[in-house]
């Protein structure tokens, strides 16, 4: 890993533990992070591989079918709790964010093997221990696992558009069994 990682990572997670402390407005806590997330990689000079292909959004909305139908299935969920307001936060605040920094820049920049994928998901699940200490959110742990798929959909797509697409459904999944 380069300095630039560590350092863009470093940023991100002491960031989000300051930011959970201190427990900001919520627009505040809700616009910084992303905006980091958004700003650093290209403030470094990385180039994120993002493209608006069909066939990507198609690719992420299948592995989002043969994943999550599943967990919806098993675990029940309400539609009735998603608001409009709050899809479009997920993916623009939370989704698209997150799957720029630590896919479109942490990956690409460490490799895109299998070692490389298990790495970046162990650093996205450490990202969350904020939410888990602070907001009592222990599961938020096990977004390593999602990450996988996440990081598998980027090497096979070089695009961080598919695993965007998961990352947003597997929100709302989630969300939705959340409030039952």
């Amino acid at each position: 890993m380069t300095a630039k990682t560590v350092s863009g990572y470093l940023i991100i997670l002491i960031s989000s533990f300051i930011l959970y402390s201190i427990k900001p407005p919520a627009h505040i806590l809700n616009a910084l992070l992303p905006v980091l997330m958004l700003i650093f990689p290209i403030i470094v000079g990385h180039r994120v591989k993002i493209r608006f292909a069909l066939k990507d959004i198609l690719f992420g909305l299948l592995v989002s079918v043969i994943v999550l139908l599943p967990y919806y299935i098993a675990f029940g969920g309400n539609m009735k709790t998603l608001s409009f307001s709050y899809i479009i936060f997920q993916f623009l605040v939370v989704s698209l964010p997150e799957e720029f920094f630590f896919r479109g820049f942490l990956q690409d920049s460490i490799g895109k093997d299998l070692r490389a994928i298990l790495y970046v998901s162990m650093l996205f699940s450490i990202a969350h221990l904020p939410r888990a200490f602070l907001l009592n959110d222990w599961i938020s742990l096990l977004s390593f696992f999602p990450s996988i798929v996440m990081g598998w959909m980027y090497v096979r797509t070089n695009n961080i558009l598919p695993g965007t697409v998961f990352h947003f459904l597997a929100n709302l999944t989630y969300h939705m069994q959340q409030v039952l």
